[in-house]
């Protein structure tokens, strides 16, 4: 009789359990993700935003549209997004993807020297040169830059110090 109630007592036990985790997945996948994608729309500039898992690493999947103001709709999807990386897709074009190949060389070299204001200097005389309009801004842990063309976008995310909060931009 006591190895009876210990066995349904045990059988209770892990369908509870069971119930718990299967629970967890349903409430993450279907009210968790509903509300980022509620909330991330109301970012300007943000179309949608959704966590993915992209080879067993989660990251947030955010697509943008005429993004103004760099810098505060980042602090606001970080916030949105805790310790999930944050992954831009743009509506970049070729053009503008030749055009930031040709800064990686200042933005990268700033990063290691510190010499950024050269860096802005030399970013500026690119974007002119390729009649783009440059967003440039910094804080102290990321480069903020926006290429603006026609309709064409391109959104960068360069982190300072590895924080890994970022992922390469990409176009949607």
């Amino acid at each position: 009789m006591t190895k009876q109630r210990i066995t349904l007592i045990s059988l209770v036990g892990l369908l509870v359990f069971g119930l718990l985790i299967v629970g967890q997945i349903l409430y993450k996948k279907n009210w968790l993700d509903a509300s980022i994608l509620q909330q991330s729309q109301q970012i300007s500039g943000v179309l949608s935003a959704k966590v993915v898992e992209v080879n067993g690493q989660k990251e947030l999947d955010v697509v943008t549209r005429h993004i103004s103001d760099l810098p505060k709709t980042s602090e606001k999807l970080e916030r949105l997004a805790g310790k999930t990386p944050i992954r831009y897709f743009d509506q970049r074009s070729f053009e503008l993807e030749q055009i930031l190949n040709q800064m990686q060389f200042a933005l990268q070299e700033s990063i290691i020297k510190g010499n950024f204001t050269e860096m802005e200097r030399n970013v500026l005389t690119i974007a002119e040169k390729s009649g783009v309009q440059l967003d440039l801004n910094m804080d102290s842990d990321q480069i903020y830059l926006v290429l603006n063309k026609g309709e064409s976008q391109l959104v960068t995310v360069i982190e300072r110090h590895s924080q890994d909060k970022f992922l390469r931009s990409e176009r949607s």
